[in-house]
């Protein structure tokens, strides 16, 4: 071989050595790219689900049980989470307040780490759903916080829900 065909071979194991570590680098920014998505997908589904159980239930504890009249008759503002301090007890809406305090919303996965929830359940007025009311009033506004030991991204999702007295 002489010097010419040495040289070429040199710059093709060069060129084919650079084409390599680009397909293991952009590899390696997919897979990542997959798993942040994937975390964010969980993240999304696990504020559903508990938004979607808190719809479930009754509007308030004494909803659960008679009809009410008088916002008067519904839970006071400082008072909204669980009664009984059972974190396996939820009859109604607001006992989504401060779920995370308690410890029970700490989801484990094997494949995307820890997940973390903070619920906050507030008073809201009709004309603003955004702003906490500082009265009992017929809708309540259920926050979630979702995030991962694994990603800096937190989801914040919302529901209104509200009771309709006839």
């Amino acid at each position: 071989m002489n010097t010419g065909q040495m040289l070429l071979t040199i710059g093709a194991i060069v060129i084919l050595g650079g084409v390599i570590l680009n397909v293991n680098r952009n590899i390696d920014d997919t897979g990542a790219i997959l798993l942040h998505s994937n975390i964010g997908i969980e993240e999304v589904s696990l504020a559903s689900s508990i938004m979607e159980e808190a719809q479930g239930l009754a509007f308030d504890e004494v909803s659960d049980t008679s009809t009410v009249s008088s916002t008067d008759q519904l839970t006071p503002v400082n008072a909204l989470g669980q009664e009984n301090g059972d974190s396996t007890d939820l009859n109604d809406f607001d006992d989504f307040n401060g779920l995370s305090n308690r410890g029970r919303l700490e989801v484990d996965t094997l494949s995307t780490g820890i997940y973390y929830v903070y619920t906050r359940v507030h008073y809201v007025d009709s004309n603003d759903v955004m702003s906490n009311a500082i009265s009992r009033t017929w809708h309540k506004r259920l926050d979630v916080w979702v995030w991962n030991s694994s990603s800096a991204d937190t989801v914040k999702m919302q529901t209104v829900f509200s009771y309709w007295p006839f």
